[in-house]
């Protein structure tokens, strides 16, 4: 092909600006729509990878036998490090973590703020790729009053000044040295904080507590020698809890940490989704593309007979085709590009992701993209050289079309399964709204509406008792109540309680809260038995799930529940009706409230807000926490949107639906628009012919249209069946879910036939009212 050609086809190709614009667009934003997705499978897929000793690092995981849990949780109890190192050969170094970080108030010179702060074994840094940039932390310290900070955090707090060696004061009162300042922790890691404390601390308020084999309130991490197996120590390791706590019945086994993020938290389903969306989407514009394609070459099918006349043979025209959907395709991908960079702050969000400064195009991500250039612009130049090919030449001078039988089906085709892609988001849409909405209006058994709590920090924990008085004085303030945890917050729970009648082999985790009396009546829980708790009546309060564990039909009041290791033994003097105290993907388990008792500090005061007034209210409760606390930053917080915070994901989902269905939609009517001008093109002097004789408006409307409401009746058909399985399979990840209802499969397919109606009738309006005399003049 010599150059004079090449600038033909170019020419040719970019000829039909405003065809070519409206093909180009949703290419275009197909190709940067793809961009976002492979970039967010990159970034899901290199979380941990970055960790100098991936393939020997493992989590330890907690099987609970009666959940029927095969895999268990990342929970650890705290006394398994330290065997770990000492029993096992295998094992290289292991560290404990705390499960969660501690919120405390942080202070050096002037500059105060809340952090969250990791309580973790020093050893933690030797296991994992977190580079130490200035200080040493020491691999065992007996030392527990020594920090490690961030180099966000040493900027923040220091400035340019060397932060080692200097003070920093944290909840007013205790006094840490800075040791060590590490790089900031990379945001694709599964393990990230900004300050560390050695773990060591919390044994000079419990003694022994990091040796207990009971309490889950931790995670732990081990390391494994070169060449170590982890099933041979996990075949050692299975009964290990049981050796130092016979009552337990939970299992410890090592999971590789390089599976955590993907495989154990589930992100692995997340991949699969977007993967799965990006192949859709590109489905969709590759088939828009190819549509809109096919009908701007039949508008040039005289051309095409020229080029004949002169000696142009089948393969040339291919070729051209080809060339022509290369340019296109390119400029598509160029287009595509400049839009993912400019529009990169709202792909970014739509996909859930930071901007980290980090290229969105890789080299693989590239090399997809090219890919997906050659095979577009390929199948684009085929379906139209397979029809030019059943063109006869006289035909084509005359501008008159016709296709084979098989060609026209394929077109109609592509079109059913651009709109049953269509249908099946605009169906996924509704059910994940329907879904949100259900998590948000669910009963969850408390209310959590006009409930604020506040932290007691510092005096405030002291002045509690006061601090309760003074607020339940104004009218504003219905009733306040203390709690170590929030009921939605709760990371205390353990196993080893015993009750008469229990069976030998079942252990369930229990989960404790301490609260005051005054609990139930602030958070609305409801008694199915007894009351809460009376300062004249020792006990504790359960759940109904946990009744119905030690009583089965049988009234639970009354019931001795020991645990010999606290050497507790306490009666059941209440039972609350079941409320959700985890998030809803999760079955309620057994609760308990315990009253005042000193294993955990009561460190929150919730207070029932009245609507009324709410600011003037608000106003209050800062004044009387700063009076009372005036060295500590006010801090409160509304439990609602702790609650909102659990369905991040949820919400998240549904606006990649809006967004991915408002595409899919746009993409069929395009795709649609293209198809119709071809058949409309096709049909010319039958038009005329109908109307000369009579034909109404209504009637070739009709006529014109019946073929596209079949193929969507049948889109409709394929994908009620789909949109349902997919939908049932992602309601599987809730253990409380809303109804897979008629009505939403039939209203994703009447939104499609409507759109498609609108699209194809102004079409079919301009056919029909057109002058049948220019219409035969086609002849």
């Amino acid at each position: 092909m010599n150059a004079a050609q090449i600038k033909t086809i170019f020419r040719g190709s970019f000829k039909k600006r405003s065809s070519l614009f409206i093909n180009l667009t949703g290419l275009s934003i197909g190709f940067a729509v793809l961009i976002a997705i492979l970039f967010f499978i990159q970034d899901e897929k290199s979380y941990n990878q970055f960790h100098e000793n991936i393939d020997d690092l493992y989590c330890v995981f907690t099987i609970e036998p009666s959940a029927n849990n095969s895999i268990g949780w990342h929970e650890s109890v705290p006394a398994i490090p330290e065997a770990l190192r000492n029993e096992y050969p295998e094992i290289a170094n292991a560290a404990l973590v705390r499960n969660g970080k501690e919120n405390m108030l942080v202070e050096y010179g002037d500059t105060k703020y809340y952090e969250d702060i990791q309580l973790a074994e020093s050893n933690l840094f030797h296991m994992f790729s977190f580079p130490v940039i200035l200080g040493e932390i020491p691999e065992k310290t007996t030392d527990t009053h020594i920090i490690a900070l961030s180099q966000k955090m040493a900027a923040k707090y220091f400035g340019e000044k060397d932060p080692l060696g200097e003070p920093i004061i944290i909840d007013n009162k205790d006094k840490f040295t800075v040791v060590a300042v590490y790089e900031d922790m990379p945001i694709n890691s599964s393990i990230s904080f900004d300050f560390w404390i050695p773990i060591e601390l919390i044994e000079e308020t419990r003694p022994g507590y990091l040796d207990t084999w009971y309490n889950l309130s931790f995670k732990a991490y081990a390391l494994l020698q070169p060449g170590a197996s982890f099933t041979e120590v996990n075949k050692k390791l299975f009964n290990r809890i049981q050796q130092s706590n016979p009552e337990s019945k939970d299992k410890a086994q090592l999971y590789p940490f390089s599976k955590l993020y993907l495989e154990a938290w589930g992100h692995n389903k997340n991949v699969r989704t977007m993967s799965l969306i990006g192949l859709i989407v590109m489905l969709l514009v590759c088939l828009n593309f190819i549509n809109l394609q096919t009908a701007e070459v039949f508008k040039r099918i005289k051309q095409f007979g020229i080029r004949k006349i002169n000696g142009a043979s089948n393969h040339s025209l291919s070729i051209q085709l080809f060339t022509e959907t290369f340019l296109q395709t390119i400029f598509a991908l160029f287009t595509g590009i400049i839009v993912s960079y400019l529009g990169k702050e709202y792909l970014l969000h739509l996909i859930n992701k930071p901007d980290t400064g980090a290229p969105l195009l890789s080299g693989t991500a590239l090399s997809i993209l090219l890919l997906c250039v050659f095979l577009l612009s390929s199948l684009s130049a085929l379906v139209p050289a397979l029809t030019i090919r059943t063109v006869a030449l006289s035909n084509s001078l005359k501008e008159k079309i016709s296709e084979k039988v098989s060609v026209k089906k394929l077109r109609l085709i592509i079109m059913a399964v651009q709109f049953s892609l269509a249908i099946v988001f605009v169906a996924s849409l509704i059910i994940t709204t329907k879904q949100v909405r259900y998590l948000e209006n669910k009963n969850l058994g408390f209310s959590k509406e006009q409930l604020l709590y506040i932290r007691l920090d510092g005096e405030l924990y002291e002045k509690r008792d006061v601090l309760q008085q003074t607020l339940e004085q104004n009218s504003g303030i219905i009733n306040t109540s203390l709690s170590s945890h929030s009921p939605i917050g709760i990371y205390w729970n353990g196993g080893g309680w015993n009750w008469e009648g229990k069976v030998a082999d079942f252990d369930p985790q229990i989960t404790f809260i301490e609260t005051d009396k005054k609990f139930s009546e602030t958070f609305g829980i409801q008694m199915a038995e007894g009351d809460y708790f009376k300062d004249e009546q020792p006990g504790v309060v359960i759940n109904k799930t946990f009744a119905q564990m030690i009583a089965p039909g049988e009234n639970a009041l009354g019931k001795m529940l020991i645990k010999e290791d606290m050497d507790i033994a306490i009666p059941v003097s209440g039972v609350i009706e079941d409320i959700h105290f985890k998030p809803l993907n999760r079955e309620i388990g057994a609760l308990m409230m315990i009253p005042e008792m000193g294993f955990q500090d009561m460190r929150f005061l919730f207070v029932k807000v009245s609507p009324a007034n709410m600011a003037q209210t608000l106003n209050f409760i800062e004044e009387t926490v700063k009076g009372l606390n005036p060295d500590f930053p006010y801090w409160h917080h509304f439990l609602d949107d702790d609650f909102a915070r659990l369905y991040l994901r949820e919400h998240t989902l549904r606006a990649q639906m809006t967004f991915f269905s408002i595409l899919a939609i746009l993409i069929s009517c395009m795709g649609l628009w293209g198809i119709m001008v071809f058949v409309v093109k096709q049909r010319v002097k039958e038009i005329g012919i109908r109307k000369v004789n009579g034909a109404k408006v209504s009637e070739i409307l009709a006529m014109l249209n019946k073929d596209f409401i079949k193929w969507v009746a049948i889109a409709f058909v394929i994908a009620t069946p789909i949109s349902y399985y997919a939908m049932d399979k992602w309601l599987e990840n809730f253990a409380y879910k809303t109804n897979l209802s008629w009505w939403i499969f039939a209203l994703a397919g009447f939104l499609a036939l409507g759109i498609a109606l609108l699209t194809v009738s102004w079409q079919s309006w301009r056919a029909a009212t057109r002058n049948p005399v220019e219409a035969l003049r086609y002849e």
